[in-house]
């Protein structure tokens, strides 16, 4: 496996998928920050909330969906950016964590928390669609 691994900060400097140093940990970390600030200020939500409510309450329960979805799209990429910060200290950063190629440099400027290189991401989402589609 010939990922990218970080030592230090600093480490970053002679990267092939960024220029300067510290590029991706920085990018990584300010995304963290983002997304619990955003966590955070949705405030707890409470699935107790849900029971007891009124047909006539039918637009608010939409509401409280889709601020379940919402929050837990930013669980998801915080966990994913989490495992891109912890793939730069394991050493794995740029490599595919299916098939252990490595990433194209476009892939990770574009997102520095991919785990997947192109062709095992179509599959994965291709399996994802299948199941879906599947169980309906």
């Amino acid at each position: 496996m010939d990922g990218m691994l970080l030592q230090t900060v600093e480490g970053l400097g002679d990267s092939p998928f960024v220029g300067s140093g510290g590029q991706i940990w920085e990018w990584l970390q300010a995304e963290k920050e983002e997304v619990c600030h955003d966590l955070l200020a949705g405030g707890p939500l409470c699935q107790g909330e849900a029971r007891g409510v009124q047909e006539s309450e039918a637009p608010e329960e939409s509401d409280r969906e889709i601020e379940w979805r919402h929050r837990a799209q930013l669980e998801a990429r915080l966990r994913e950016v989490n495992d891109a910060q912890d793939r730069l200290l394991d050493g794995a950063y740029g490599c595919c964590q299916f098939c252990g190629e490595k990433i194209d440099l476009k892939r990770l400027q574009a997102d520095p928390a991919v785990s997947l290189c192109i062709d095992c991401q179509t599959i994965a989402d291709t399996e994802r669609s299948a199941c879906r589609h599947y169980l309906g």
